[in-house]
């Protein structure tokens, strides 16, 4: 296993965009794309999926012993082409061992310089942030960096016309895996084994890897070079320190813009706040996953007020999802109180109160570090 540096690169992806983008690939056939001083390289890969939307993430698994999948281990970057339904030729010419094939083959260059088919459904441009052997394969974990569709529909697999697309139909398993970690099922720091996570989910090896690489994106599980695949412990001061610099970068936002925010702007983020406020009603989530994804758009639009990308990506590097879900666990209740504060932050810009949005972030904040050490008391000190 290599790991490729954290090198400073464009801001993170837009999740809504990734998220519209990578339903193209629901079963449909991709074409992974590289490119290295040699020459271009590319092979049909049915193991595409996206692995998680924050950050944007894809996965691709490749067959080791391909040339593609030695150039984009070289590389360190790759792209997935999605197939229209028209584009049945392209999946078999790139599935046939070839000395050129991209014959014939409109090619575009993509912000990262890959070679992307031009007249592809959809096209995602992946920087890889590790790459994982299993058994003949190589699986790379690719962070987006830009992704585009058009409208069409994805060429589809017929009775095994170039394989099964695996990875989708595991995802009830990932559900699964993720509830028993939520729920502490397994104790800080104890070591998923493969075999043994298998046995007790009853499914095959493949199914159960692939629930430990989306556990991996979701920062609940780490991989570690010696010992494999580890549950990361949670405490207070992991919590503290995310809620504090989210604190301290919408204080700077507050700040900037405050007073002179555009009316399209303010319409957004309260059009965020009030998706977010229908998810929890009383002191109950309707739905946990989509009031996380709907906590995340409203405080990253309020970041976004700054226009400042540096600004927007910082945030995005901070894994609030994972310390949210941490937080709150598997439970449906909370409080109204989180609500409160976050329509006091968003009446406070729409005012133009500085010092109203400042105190109604701070105790936003405090109330997310009192929910996490409540949860903490419960489960004794530590998840």
């Amino acid at each position: 296993m290599t790991t490729a540096p954290e090198a400073a690169g464009p801001p993170a992806f837009d999740a809504r965009t990734f998220r519209h983008v990578v339903g193209h690939l629901a079963s449909g056939v991709t074409l992974v794309t590289t490119r290295t001083a040699t020459g271009d390289f590319g092979m049909t890969a049915s193991s595409v999926t996206s692995l998680s939307r924050d950050p944007p993430m894809m996965l691709a698994c490749l067959n080791s012993a391909s040339p593609t999948s030695a150039a984009v281990s070289e590389a360190g970057r790759y792209a997935v082409n999605v197939l229209g339904e028209a584009h049945g030729h392209l999946a078999q010419q790139f599935a046939t061992p070839s000395s050129d094939k991209f014959a014939g083959v409109r090619v575009l260059e993509g912000q990262l310089g890959l070679p992307l088919l031009a007249d592809s459904l959809a096209r995602i441009e992946c920087q890889v942030v590790e790459e994982v052997r299993a058994a003949t394969h190589t699986i790379f974990l690719g962070r987006v960096v830009d992704a585009h569709a058009d409208e069409g529909n994805p060429l589809t697999y017929f009775r095994g016309g170039f394989g099964r697309f695996e990875f989708a139909r595991d995802d009830a398993v990932y559900q699964r895996a993720r509830q028993q970690v939520l729920e502490r099922m397994y104790a800080a720091d104890a070591v998923l084994h493969l075999d043994d996570l298998a046995y007790q989910l009853g499914v095959e090896r493949p199914a159960a890897f692939y629930a430990l690489t989306r556990l991996t994106a979701d920062g609940l599980v780490r991989r570690d070079p010696e010992r494999g695949y580890v549950v990361v412990p949670f405490d207070a001061r992991t919590s503290d320190e995310t809620f504090d610099a989210r604190s301290a970068i919408e204080l700077g936002v507050l700040d900037m813009v405050v007073g002179s925010v555009s009316a399209e702007d303010l319409t957004r983020l309260r059009s965020r706040f009030e998706a977010m406020a229908a998810l929890l009603v009383g002191e109950r989530f309707v739905d946990f996953d989509r009031y996380l994804d709907a906590n995340y758009a409203f405080h990253e639009a309020l970041v976004s007020l700054a226009h400042n990308p540096v600004l927007t990506s910082s945030f995005g590097r901070l894994s609030i999802k994972t310390v949210m879900t941490r937080s709150f666990g598997v439970t449906p209740v909370t409080s109204q109180s989180f609500i409160d504060a976050q329509r006091a932050i968003t009446e406070g810009v729409e005012r133009g109160d500085l010092e109203a949005a400042r105190a109604a972030v701070l105790q936003y904040t405090e109330l997310a570090k009192q929910r996490v050490r409540q949860i903490l008391q419960q489960t004794g000190g530590r998840l």
